[in-house]
Order: structure tokens, then C-alpha cells, then sequence
């Protein structure tokens, strides 16, 4: 019963958090935003559910090369969020605390092989949670948080054009949204 509480407590702050951003994303009408909430809200969610609920809850599947893949995954998906978000802070200027809010144009460090990487971490930290849990809900939910991370990415790009004109869409030419093996090959 407490697993069950401690659950439902956790996946409602996770949510109310998202909700006022998404909220706030609607208002500034910043589409990228408002999937990256989403993501983030079924993310998050489908990691406490696993960890407070999933061993009890329903069958797993126990293919033990899959669960290594899942934990090699997330030292990938590490760097490229904590990179980004450190990238961000130092050469972004961000406004008022919010290191994802910047004022300047970055095309260094893990910027220079991706164009959005803090999206294409999470969306393999999102894989990486379906290898090492196994169960349909961590597909079902793991999906669907990949899939919000992917058009939060693909509308990040219209907004950073309004936001920094010619030179990002230089930028865009150069670098692929995702596919780092493209660029690194160039």
C-alpha cells in the first residue's frame, strides 16, 4: 500500500511541475517546450512507476543482454544531456536561472556534432529504460517519451530560427538534429 501511495505522491508533483510549464509553453506559445514537458512528465513518470510499482505489478521480460545494453545506454544519453546543459550555463547567457533559456547562439563542444542533444539524451535514456525494465508499460511509456523528445527537437529548430535568423539556419545545414555519426563522418 505504501509503494502505491509513494507512487501516486511522486507522479503527481512530476506532473503539476510539467503542467505549469507546459502551461507557461502555451502561453509563449513555444511548441517545442510544450513536447518536451510531456516527455519529460511520461519519462519520469514511467521510471517511478518501474521503481516503486513495476516488480510486482507485471510480467517482465528477463533477456539479461538487453538490461546491460539499457545500462550502457544511459552513459551516452548522460553525456549528452549533462554536456548540453553545462554548455548551455557557461556560453548560453542564460535568462534568470534557467540554463535552457539562452540569449546566445552555441555551436561548441557536443553542439558541434549535435544539434539537439539535451533531446536526443533523453530520448536514449528513454530506450535505454525500456532495455532494462522490460515491460510493456516501459515500451508503451518509453516510446511515447522518445516520440515527445523527437518532435521537441524537430520544433526546437523553428524557434531557434526566429530566435537567431541566418545563422542558425547556416547551422542547421551543418549540423544534423540527431544523427552524430553523419557529422562525425564528415
Amino acid at each position: 500500500m505504501l509503494g502505491y501511495i509513494l507512487c501516486v505522491g511522486i507522479c503527481a508533483v512530476i506532473w503539476i511541475v510539467n503542467v505549469i510549464c507546459i502551461i507557461h509553453a502555451v502561453r509563449e506559445h513555444v511548441v517545442s517546450e510544450i513536447y518536451m514537458h510531456v516527455g519529460l512528465g511520461t519519462f519520469f513518470s514511467l521510471l517511478t512507476v518501474e521503481l516503486t510499482l513495476g516488480a510486482e505489478m507485471w510480467i517482465r521480460f528477463d533477456a539479461s543482454w538487453l538490461k546491460v545494453a539499457g545500462l550502457i545506454l544511459y552513459i551516452p544519453s548522460a553525456i549528452l544531456v549533462f554536456d548540453s546543459m553545462l554548455e548551455l550555463k557557461r556560453k548560453g547567457k542564460p535568462q534568470a536561472g534557467d540554463p535552457t533559456a539562452t540569449t546566445a547562439f552555441i555551436n561548441t563542444g557536443v553542439y558541434r556534432v549535435v544539434r539537439q542533444p539535451m533531446t536526443l539524451g533523453m530520448a536514449i535514456w528513454s530506450i535505454a529504460l525500456i532495455f532494462a525494465f522490460q515491460s510493456i508499460l516501459s515500451m508503451i511509456l518509453g516510446v511515447l517519451s522518445a516520440f515527445c523528445f523527437w518532435m521537441a527537437a524537430e520544433k526546437e529548430a523553428w524557434y531557434n530560427i526566429k530566435k537567431f535568423g541566418e545563422e542558425y539556419k547556416e547551422y542547421m545545414r551543418k549540423v544534423p538534429t540527431w544523427n552524430t555519426l553523419r557529422r562525425l563522418i564528415r
